[in-house]
């Protein structure tokens, strides 16, 4: 059988939203609008425990909107107050805890953009609106990216890095833009206004954009980190640097001739393998497996070294990932060793199936040997 571990109730992410959250939440609208029912709106929590996590926000959001004013603008100002103006004595809300709040304007205020986008503006400094945002970039693009270029320069770092992170064409458990997708033009220009910017938090978010627009067009986003390090002045080259790096790594994953030279690792050199090793060709899941080899070179040049598992799925077939292991320089004539434990502990995001494996070793995109291993359980 595959090994895959399960997570307990008790660890459960989900389990954040809670009666405890929802009762906060009453008590902090209470304070602000004296007629909200805190009763009834508690109620909703007899219906948690059925649900998964996402499901749960929108209970809670559906159930502000009937709980609270029909008038949106008078809705949100009291959902802002009771966030920025906590009632005392209570644990104000903060984090996820604002993530029904944020469902509200997404779903209920697209026909107010500008009240919206202010509301996001205020919010995103105590909590990523970096969702929230997306359905304004999709039904009112115009006007959202106007401000949102605005805001490249706002004095909040949150809101530098919430401009960058909510327009990522492919954003993680967010709506897919797919306009941006196909034509990331518009969002590139907000991306020239954040590349330079001095908190690390903002460049991150620079660099995962610009790899997400990767994904679909990687020569374009080769040509844009091109461009920022050749155009960075000295002061800011080193954030260009790690930037580029960065929003580059899937490239670097695939060999692309192009991204490994503009980081300074050539494709046509001549990079020799030898001794390719395991320890044990048999391996438990659960534990390692510890591999060795050596590379050897006529000439210095600068390798990046990975090492892929391909492993066996549940059809039979074997599908390849990608692991980092070295970024270094090799000197001509001499042995350069490298040793690797990988695990294969159990975890929640992958399936271990028995029988053939495969560990390959690439430098410089460019697979240069291979050796079977089995794994067991």
């Amino acid at each position: 059988m595959p090994q895959k571990k399960k997570a307990t109730e008790e660890t459960a992410f989900k389990n954040w939203i809670n009666k405890d959250l929802v009762e906060r939440i009453a008590r902090h609208i209470q304070k602000h609008e004296s007629d909200f029912d805190v009763k009834s709106f508690v109620a909703l929590s007899a219906k948690l425990s059925a649900l998964e996590m996402k499901p749960r926000v929108h209970l809670i959001r559906d159930e502000l909107k009937k709980h609270l004013p029909q008038d949106y603008k008078k809705s949100l100002a009291i959902l802002l107050k009771a966030t920025l103006e906590p009632k005392k004595g209570l644990e104000p809300l903060s984090g996820f805890d604002l993530w029904p709040f944020l469902e509200f304007i997404q779903t209920y205020g697209l026909e107010h953009t500008k009240t919206s986008l202010a509301a996001l503006y205020q919010l995103t400094q105590v909590f990523t609106a970096e969702w929230a945002v997306r359905p304004y970039l999709i039904h009112h693009e115009k006007e959202t990216l106007a401000q949102l270029m605005k805001w490249t320069k706002d004095k909040n770092t949150h809101v530098r890095r919430w401009v960058s992170e909510g327009s990522r064409p492919r954003l993680p458990w967010g709506e897919q833009l797919k306009h941006f997708i196909k034509d990331p033009a518009p969002t590139i220009k907000l991306l020239e206004n954040l590349k330079y910017d001095e908190e690390l938090y903002v460049r991150k978010s620079v660099a995962n954009h610009l790899n997400d627009i990767s994904k679909d067009h990687p020569a374009l986003a080769v040509k844009i980190a091109t461009k920022w390090k050749k155009e960075a002045p000295a002061k800011h080259q080193a954030k260009i640097d790690w930037i580029v790096r960065h929003a580059l790594r899937g490239q670097l994953k695939k060999g692309d001739p192009a991204a490994l030279k503009l980081l300074g690792y050539g494709t046509d050199t001549k990079v020799q393998l030898k001794n390719l090793k395991i320890e044990d060709n048999t391996v438990t899941v659960g534990n390692h497996l510890v591999f060795s080899f050596e590379l050897h070179t006529g000439s210095n040049v600068n390798v990046m070294v990975d090492y892929i598992i391909h492993h066996r799925k549940a059809h039979g077939k074997t599908s390849p990932k990608v692991f980092k292991l070295s970024a270094k320089p090799l000197v001509a004539g001499q042995k350069h060793l490298f040793q690797k434990k990988h695990s294969f502990k159990v975890v929640t995001t992958r399936v271990y199936y028995p029988g053939e494996h495969v560990l390959e070793i690439m430098v410089n995109g460019k697979n240069l040997g291979k050796i079977p291993f089995q794994l067991k359980e």
